[in-house]
This record gives structure tokens, C-alpha cells and sequence, in this order.
């Protein structure tokens, strides 16, 4: 099933759940006008088909001390499926990499670092981005502010 199979309260609800994935199944029943049966339903059917992945929790980075957010694009010195594969699986064990991207252009990927410091980012590339022998070039890009940041997809 694609979004273009989707109907307007199916587009309703994933953008319900979207702003607060914590609608009750009746609230979310009352606010697309349908009772709650059929809501639950769409609902289940929506996570079934793998349009919703999952309910999380926003933290506030900046009250946990990981609010020094740099971007990080990272060129390899050469690339394959089985360097890809090494790579990934380092990712999965390094929490300071909220997000990474293989990018196309300059760099092989585009990692968002979150950390409490510059000192703890050095670190960071220091013992373990650095420590990967295929890392041939590390790109860093500070956030100095944040003007907008939205955890939805546009619907």
C-alpha cells in the first residue's frame, strides 16, 4: 500500500499521531469523527502496513546535557558493501550519533552528533570515528542555533 492508497482519515490520524502519539484511541476516534472501533482498526492497520514505525518519546536534549549538536560529514577512504555493513554496525554501538544519512557529493555520510561539549565531541572523533581505518575525512558543523525542528513528515 502506498500513501496515494490512503484515504483522508487514514491522512488524518497519521498526522494526529504525528504532533502526539499519545491520543487515547477515543480521543483520537473523536477528533476525526469516528468511532472508536474503526479508529483502532485504521489505526492497527497503519502500523501493520509500516506507515507508523513506532511511538517515541522528544526529549530535551539541552536539560539531559547532550545539547552541543554538530553535523559531521564523514568521506571513506574507500567503500563497499562490506565496509558499509562494519560501519553501520559501529554506528549502532556509538549513542552520541542520533541520526546518520549515507549522503551522495563530498562525504559518505552525514552524522547528527549530540554530546554536552567540544571537548566531548573531540572525543568522540578522537576514539571512535577516528578509530574507523577507512575514515579518511571528518567535516564538522556546529549548531549554533536551532530555528526549526520538526520530527514529522510532511503529509
Amino acid at each position: 500500500m502506498t500513501i496515494h492508497e490512503l484515504d483522508e482519515t487514514d491522512l488524518s490520524i497519521l498526522r494526529l499521531l504525528q504532533d502526539n502519539s499519545r491520543l487515547t484511541t477515543k480521543e483520537l476516534a473523536q477528533k476525526i469523527h469516528l468511532s472508536t472501533t474503526p479508529t483502532f482498526e485504521r489505526q492497527r492497520r497503519l502500523e501493520r502496513m509500516g506507515f507508523i514505525k513506532k511511538y517515541v518519546a522528544v526529549l530535551d536534549a539541552d536539560r539531559l546535557d547532550r545539547g552541543f549538536v554538530v553535523f559531521c560529514s564523514v568521506s571513506m577512504k574507500q567503500i563497499n558493501h562490506d565496509i558499509a555493513c562494519r560501519f553501520s554496525e559501529l554506528l549502532d554501538g556509538w549513542n552520541e550519533v542520533t541520526e546518520c544519512y549515507n549522503t551522495s557529493g563530498d562525504g559518505d555520510y552525514m552524522l547528527k552528533v549530540c554530546v554536552s561539549s567540544m571537548r566531548q565531541y573531540q572525543q568522540f572523533v578522537l576514539d571512535k570515528l577516528g578509530q574507523f581505518e577507512y575514515v579518511s575525512h571528518v567535516r564538522s558543523i556546529f549548531v549554533m542555533d536551532t530555528l526549526k525542528f520538526s520530527y514529522g513528515v510532511p503529509l
